[in-house]
């Protein structure tokens, strides 16, 4: 298979890589074949396919978002939350919910885990070369996240993503974008609806 223009075998893997693959994704199963093409197009892309174990420039991922919310006719901020939401929803990719919901058996226990994530996002891909996660407590229910990376867009993925657990452990939350990269998040009601289903013991399906 070729491989995509900026890219090379590597040791170990990028989080531009991840992210590339995870756009292809959502793009591919919410909006189509005939779109994606068009973004790798205008994105000089030859091949339509990006891998995770190959390392790609530093700064790509941002600039295929940027080309595909202006195909999509969205703003970036919104596809790369969409990104983040896919990736905890799709029911096919259901290793990362379950990877994201041994967190804890809470809401507040995942979002107290989402410092560990990067090293139990290696223990999937150990070659992964993962961001550096920040979480604070600054009052009852209330925490500021921060997500250290070269990658513009993966601060949006992250709210999506914990957007995406607070609704699968019934959580009700308020979560903003603060200053200097801050994502602040206001746990108003852990109980709001029905957490769904989740066995620790086993897959489910």
């Amino acid at each position: 298979m070729q491989a995509s223009v900026g890219a090379e075998p590597s040791a170990r893997s990028g989080m531009d890589a991840l992210l590339l693959r995870s756009l292809q994704n959502y793009v591919l199963d919410t909006f189509g074949s005939a779109k994606w093409q068009e973004v790798c197009c205008l994105a000089d892309q030859p091949s339509r396919t990006y891998e995770p174990m190959l390392r790609y420039a530093p700064g790509l991922a941002d600039r295929v978002g940027d080309i595909a919310a202006r195909v999509l006719g969205r703003p970036v901020e919104a596809i790369w939350e969409d990104v983040g939401t896919y990736l905890v929803t799709n029911p096919d990719r259901e290793g990362v919910r379950r990877l994201l919901r041994f967190g804890g058996v809470s809401f507040s226990d995942f979002l107290h885990s989402l410092e560990e994530l990067p090293a139990r996002a290696k223990l999937a891909l150990p070659s992964l070369e993962a961001p550096e996660v920040i979480l604070d407590e600054v009052g009852p229910d209330r925490f500021e996240l921060r997500c250290r990376s070269h990658i513009r867009g993966i601060q949006r993925v992250l709210i999506g993503v914990v957007t995406a657990m607070a609704d699968d452990y019934g959580a009700l939350c308020l979560i903003e974008t603060g200053a200097e990269d801050c994502i602040t998040i206001a746990v108003l009601d852990t109980r709001h609806a029905m957490a769904k289903a989740f066995d620790l013991a086993r897959p489910e399906g």
